[in-house]
């Protein structure tokens, strides 16, 4: 069984990676020192504090139901 990646997966991964880069936004704007805040550095907070996984709750073709 091929696992094929859907739009709607791929959507939810864009809104996550959005979510990410807002997230480093935010922390850099926190203080002088989180200017200098790396994608490595924030990868370690993320490994301590990680965001949940983005889940799709229904298919497209159920909502178009709704």
């Amino acid at each position: 069984m091929a696992i094929t990646a859907s739009p709607e997966i791929s959507g939810v991964v864009k809104v996550s990676r959005s979510v990410e880069r807002y997230w480093l936004g935010m922390l850099r704007s926190r203080s002088w020192a989180g200017r200098r805040l790396t994608w490595d550095a924030f990868n370690q907070i993320k490994e301590r504090t990680p965001l949940l996984k983005p889940k799709l709750r229904r298919e497209m073709q159920a909502l178009a139901v709704l």
